[in-house]
């Protein structure tokens, strides 16, 4: 069975790769037949060398690509998704790629309780770098950390799906609901020729 595609899962910044949220939403990713890959971005505290070991890791030879990212890996993930976007990283010239061949584009994004309109980041949020009705966001009531009303912000200017949930930034209350969410986009993703 080939693969449906590859979902990159991004941590935040007190988390790490092997995170409960992330074992279960790539166990739902994987039993619906995709790769799934979950980079160590605990190397760094600034989102744009995240991102740019994110580019540096591409699965290029994907036929679709998913990014999930919570907190500093949803600010990532968007960051990544408009500067593939924009063109601006190519393709490694050590893989072979002809001239007709474009680079896996991001087919979508689930963003939970993204790190937007944060002090000290290079961008309040990084630019739209896809149709509104491909980006889910979901964000806890009760995020200290990030305020709801950041995402609220992002999914109007986007276009985009916002699930509101009562939780906290961690989410943790709400990994079922995050995996079926996961589980839907996922279905919508792959079936997009």
């Amino acid at each position: 069975m080939s693969s449906a595609g590859t979902v990159i899962f991004l941590h935040g910044l007190e988390s790490g790769p092997d995170g409960l949220k992330i074992q279960k939403m790539r166990a739902t990713a994987e039993a619906m037949g995709w790769q799934t890959m979950a980079p160590d971005g605990r190397f760094s505290r600034d989102p744009v060398q995240r991102g740019e070991a994110v580019l540096a890791q591409w699965p290029w030879q994907a036929n679709r690509v998913y990014l999930v990212g919570s907190s500093l890996g949803g600010y990532v993930a968007a960051w990544v998704a408009a500067r593939l976007a924009k063109e601006i990283y190519t393709k490694p010239t050590n893989q072979a790629q002809s001239a007709s061949q474009k680079p896996a584009s991001v087919n979508g994004m689930l963003l939970l309780c993204p790190a937007f309109d944060l002090p000290g980041y290079p961008l309040d949020r990084p630019e739209q770098a896809l149709p509104g009705e491909l980006i889910q966001l979901i964000h806890g009531r009760a995020d200290t950390v990030v305020p709801l009303s950041h995402s609220q912000r992002a999914a109007q200017a986007w276009g985009a799906d916002l699930a509101e949930v009562e939780d906290d930034h961690s989410l943790h209350n709400s990994i079922a609901f995050i995996c079926e969410v996961l589980a839907q986009r996922l279905a919508c993703a792959a079936s997009i020729v």
